[in-house]
């Protein structure tokens, strides 16, 4: 006869009503504990849906193995399947030109000076196409404060981006235009006759300008087969020794191309800075006004 006691033996003077107690309060603990794991089963559940089904690319990566676990977007955005992915990394997929962007910022995060960081920066796809993406990287660190692993998520950016190279490469064209029009306007080359063309000019005269009418003159008498070029200064206050010479030079330009340089519209300051300068306009045929240089320009080009 087994004279050891059962272990679920209950001894002769143990109160019932404290076993029962008892039985309940470890129902309760299990009830518990039971609803613990569901939550962090409910938990993982949301979190694992989020991670597959996010619409952005995300990964948790560790200096020690890599790729930890990726979803199915960064996949997508790639241009990878999850086993060709796994053969990669976060450096042989990021631009060349951009490898160091983020080196420094990425550097820190280890050593926990900072916990996350975000930039923009090209990757390149299987295919060879690029890819610009903004990606955010958050720091994950062990109860000692060593790093860990990091969370990285990528946003494909491109359609973004190529509407920002689109935007600024439209709004260079409307500031070349804009140029192209002020050019115009200082420099305006006007077809009186055939064969003679004027340029009349308004305001101040830098060098930048005298190049500007320098350049559009040659053009003008190239264009319309100009004989005869009148520049009119009528409006001109200021003049240096530079543009004086500029001008002269244009002159002399504009007869090596077979037409003749007429300047009219000398005002008594400006003839005043040229006897000053003693500026060789030996080259140069001068007339009082637009319409003198214009009716001599027609005498000349019927003969």
């Amino acid at each position: 006869m087994d004279t050891h006691p059962s272990q679920f033996a209950v001894p002769p003077d143990t109160d019932v009503d404290s076993l029962r107690q008892h039985i309940a309060d470890l129902e309760k603990q299990l009830e518990a504990r039971t609803n613990e794991v569901v939550a962090a089963r409910e938990d993982a559940l949301r979190y694992r849906r989020y991670f597959d089904y996010a619409q952005i690319g995300m990964t948790v990566t560790s200096l020690e193995t890599g790729w930890v676990e990726f979803n199915q977007q960064l996949c997508e955005q790639l241009g990878y399947s999850p086993e060709e992915l796994k053969t990669t990394n976060w450096v042989s997929l990021t631009h060349p030109d951009d490898v160091s962007l983020d080196k420094e910022l990425f550097e820190k995060l280890v050593r926990g000076e900072i916990h996350r960081y975000s930039l923009d920066k090209r990757f390149v796809r299987k295919d060879g196409s690029i890819m610009y993406g903004n990606i955010l990287i958050q720091g994950v660190y062990r109860p000692d404060g060593s790093f860990d692993h990091i969370f990285g998520f990528l946003h494909d950016i491109t359609d973004r981006w190529e509407g920002e190279r689109e935007r600024l490469a439209l709004k260079q064209e409307i500031i070349d235009a804009q140029k192209q029009a002020l050019r115009e306007l200082s420099t305006p080359l006007i077809p009186v006759a055939e064969n003679i063309i004027v340029m009349p000019l308004v305001g101040t005269i830098d060098s930048v300008r005298a190049q500007a009418v320098l350049e559009a003159l040659l053009e003008g008498v190239t264009r319309y087969q100009a004989r005869m070029t009148i520049l009119d200064i009528t409006g001109v206050q200021v003049m240096d020794g530079e543009v004086t010479s500029a001008l002269v030079k244009a002159a002399q330009a504009v007869k090596l191309l077979g037409a003749q340089a007429i300047l009219t519209g000398i005002q008594p300051r400006i003839a005043k800075t040229l006897v000053e300068l003693d500026a060789d306009l030996s080259t140069v045929m001068t007339l009082s006004t637009v319409r003198e240089g214009i009716s001599y320009a027609l005498r000349r080009v019927k003969r």
